[in-house]
């Protein structure tokens, strides 16, 4: 019997429509086991709002859901004052495609930080963040509980963009969170922005989405219609190639080195760089932590993408974590 990926999604889902679609990839693909989604940056209790819907229209029940850091650890606010979603009770834009209150689950009662901590630690070893938002809670986690990278195999992550002189949005949000986590040792898998900014969704994709009857598509259709009220643009697969690069990591090419985030330049604060380790490495030097994606195959990475997605069975999940608390 095959092994599944036990995962943990930690997300600022609700905003760009890409962390929505992670979710419904991580649902629909066999290979992996979802034991926990965490929310942060900004309002993070609409956030959770955000994933327990999904979660209940693709019928899958028990799997906790805990609302983290709304703020971050930034020296400057360059992306803007997350703590003014959060106290001012600002919905993220695509709030209108969920259910009722009466429908979802509980909201798990950790914060999602001791979520974290408390679920890596109990387990062996072998579950893997991923993180496509700002990295605060992953951050935070590590300087609570620094025993927690010993546990953590790798982390994925979307974040960082290094072909091009840019602040990446997830770095931006939290750079200072950005540094822990890439200074950390624990080795990361990288999905640029470059790389979600080639794999985007056509007319035609969309369309296929809209003739769906399965109701995790059909719910996913219907978050992309509220998110494009705001935004218009067709969606991009920034999020969920980080997630489908854990099946196929053939749908990119890769190169391995280390990824540093700039905290101190005022026209350069929180950019990436991007150092590609020798193909020979030297004798007695610890291995380059961080593996980027390069290029993408973009009819690939959509045909697998839409493939699961479309066929996914409502209930075809398994439950959570057993240590929810509710």
């Amino acid at each position: 019997m095959t092994t599944r990926t036990k995962v943990i999604l930690d997300t600022d889902i609700g905003d760009d429509i890409d962390d929505a679609l992670a979710l419904g990839l991580i649902l629909a693909s066999p290979e992996l086991e979802l034991v926990g989604v965490t929310t942060v940056f900004g309002n993070v209790l609409a956030r959770a709002r955000q994933a327990r819907s999904i979660l209940a229209k693709a019928g899958v029940r028990g799997i906790p859901v805990a609302a983290g850091c709304g703020a971050t650890m930034a020296s400057r606010l360059v992306a803007g004052d997350p703590r003014k979603a959060l106290l001012e009770n600002h919905l993220p834009n695509q709030d209108a495609a969920c259910l009722p209150e009466s429908e979802l689950e509980p909201l798990d009662r950790r914060h999602g930080v001791d979520f974290l901590i408390e679920t890596i630690m109990a387990g062996a070893g072998d579950i893997v963040p991923i993180t496509i938002g700002a990295l605060t809670n992953l951050a935070m986690a590590l300087v609570k509980e620094p025993r927690i990278a010993a546990k953590i195999p790798r982390i994925v992550a979307m974040a960082a963009e290094v072909r091009r002189p840019m602040a990446e949005w997830n770095i931006k949000c939290d750079p200072e969170a950005a540094f822990i986590v890439f200074n950390s040792g624990i080795p990361i898998d990288v999905t640029t922005w470059h790389i979600g900014d080639v794999a985007k969704f056509s007319d035609e994709d969309l369309a296929r989405m809209r003739a769906a009857t399965a109701p995790l598509a059909k719910h996913l259709s219907l978050t992309i219609d509220e998110w494009r009220k705001g935004w218009g643009h067709l969606p991009s697969l920034f999020d969920p190639l980080a997630v489908a690069t854990m099946m196929k990591p053939e749908l990119c090419t890769w190169k391995q080195g280390t990824i540093t985030v700039e905290l101190r330049g005022d026209s350069t604060y929180a950019m990436t760089m991007f150092a590609e380790a020798p193909a020979k490495p030297e004798a007695g030097k610890p291995a380059a932590p961080h593996r980027v994606a390069w290029d993408v195959d973009r009819t690939a990475a959509l045909d697998f993408f839409l493939g699961r997605i479309l066929t996914h069975a409502s209930g075809a999940g398994k439950a959570g974590a057993a240590n929810a608390k509710r």
